[in-house]
Parts: structure tokens; C-alpha cells; sequence
């Protein structure tokens, strides 16, 4: 039996970063020499997700989805561009298993911290974890609310709370959020794009911007957890 691995991600036409961390932990997995094969495939770039298994020949193969959240992309374009017909297809002789998302890992909470103490958090500051959200699909939102709650529960921040690009409550209400605390916000996305740096905030001391959760180089870990995981399953 042979298997391999296919880290399937968003990519872009028009931000040529926008792979980069995917093909990172790929190339960080395949160095472990747990899969036959790892590859990359994306909807927005090349190699397409639906061309992904051309000249794969595995027998076991195992998608792991670099998404942030269950959504539209998990749910409906990774299947339908990959003619998945569930957890498992079986096809050709061939055994499909698609996980979970990423970003719906309990071990994220940890890195996000890790992200934020990266961009110089303290036990007194606010921290945030900025989502995407989408008001066409409520659960787009579900695994920004519930990593941030598990940080909330550890007590390491004085303040943790979930915002969003694209729904309510807004990355734009952080500094009335973090009133007098300083604030650190941390893109709970897979890739970069979001700026880094400390900005002005009206309302707050400082409103700092850490790097991605999704390029961190733990995210290769929970790739592989996930891929053993639906294995074992």
C-alpha cells in the first residue's frame, strides 16, 4: 500500500504569496518521509484542485483542507472540484479520505498565542482573533468563536475576543473593544496578506498586527495530525 497526502489550499491569481505557506508545510512534511508523496493543489492556482491526482499513484490518499473554517470551500468547492463524495470515496481501487479543516484543530488556540506573544503581547492587553465571517454562511465564523474561547479560558490575556473582516463585530470596533488596554490582533488566517506592524488607534494605547496563524510553522503538525487522525478513522 502506498499513500499520499495532498494539502489542498485557496491560492490566488493575484497575490503570488498567497501559496506560500501551503507549499512551506508541504515541503516540511514531505522532508518526514511519512507519505509516499505529499502535493499541493489549489482552487485559484496551479496545480488545480481538480487535476490534484493526476500522476498520483497511492492507493490510500488523505486531503487535508488549509482552511480556517468549515465553510463554503470545505463544504461544497474542495468535494465538487475533487468529485469527493464524502469523508471517504472510493474510487478506481483507490481510498479518498478528506479531513476536517485546519483551522478547527484545538492546538491553533496555542499558536495564536504564540502569534500574539510573537508580536508582543502581554498578560495585560486585549488580544483579538480576526476572522474572516461571512454572512452567507453563519459557520464560517464557528472556529474563530471557538479558538477564541479556548484562550479565553486559559487566563493568559486580559481579554480575548473574536472580530471579523466581513461580519459583525468588525476589526474596525477593536480599539473601542480594547478601550484602554493595548491591543493585539491576530489574523486567523491560512496565508499573508494582512499587515504587520503597530498602528495609531483612537481608543487604545497600540493596536499591533501579529502574523498569520496559518503560516506558522506548527500549522505542519496539525496538518499531519489530522491526515493520521482520519487515517486511523
Amino acid at each position: 500500500m502506498t499513500r499520499a497526502l495532498v494539502l489542498a489550499g485557496h491560492g490566488s491569481h493575484l497575490n503570488a504569496h498567497s501559496s506560500e505557506a501551503v507549499r512551506a508545510h508541504a515541503r516540511a512534511l514531505a522532508a518526514e518521509g511519512d507519505w509516499d508523496e505529499v502535493l499541493v493543489a489549489f482552487w485559484k492556482e496551479e496545480p488545480s484542485l481538480s487535476r490534484a491526482l493526476d500522476g498520483c499513484s497511492a492507493s490510500e490518499v488523505t486531503v487535508v483542507p488549509v482552511f480556517m473554517s468549515e465553510g463554503y470551500f470545505t463544504s461544497e468547492v474542495i468535494p465538487a472540484e475533487m468529485d469527493l463524495d464524502g469523508p471517504v470515496t472510493r474510487r478506481e481501487g483507490r481510498a479518498i479520505r478528506c479531513t476536517h479543516p485546519v483551522g478547527v484543530h484545538p492546538a491553533l488556540a496555542g499558536i495564536v498565542v504564540e502569534r500574539a506573544v510573537e508580536a508582543g503581547a502581554t498578560p495585560d492587553d486585549a488580544l483579538f482573533v480576526l476572522g474572516h465571517g461571512t454572512r452567507r454562511n453563519s459557520g464560517s465564523a464557528n472556529a474563530v468563536h471557538e479558538q477564541a474561547e479556548r484562550m479565553r479560558a486559559t487566563g493568559r490575556f486580559a481579554q480575548v475576543d473574536a472580530v471579523f473582516t466581513d461580519q459583525d463585530p468588525n476589526v474596525a470596533d477593536v480599539p473601542d473593544l480594547a478601550g484602554e488596554r493595548n491591543a493585539v490582533v491576530v489574523p486567523f488566517f491560512a496565508s499573508e496578506g494582512w499587515h504587520v506592524g503597530q498602528v495609531a488607534a483612537n481608543g487604545a494605547h497600540a493596536v499591533r498586527y501579529a502574523e498569520p496563524a496559518g503560516t506558522h510553522p506548527g500549522i505542519a503538525a496539525v496538518i499531519r495530525d489530522l491526515a493520521l487522525e482520519a487515517a486511523r478513522a
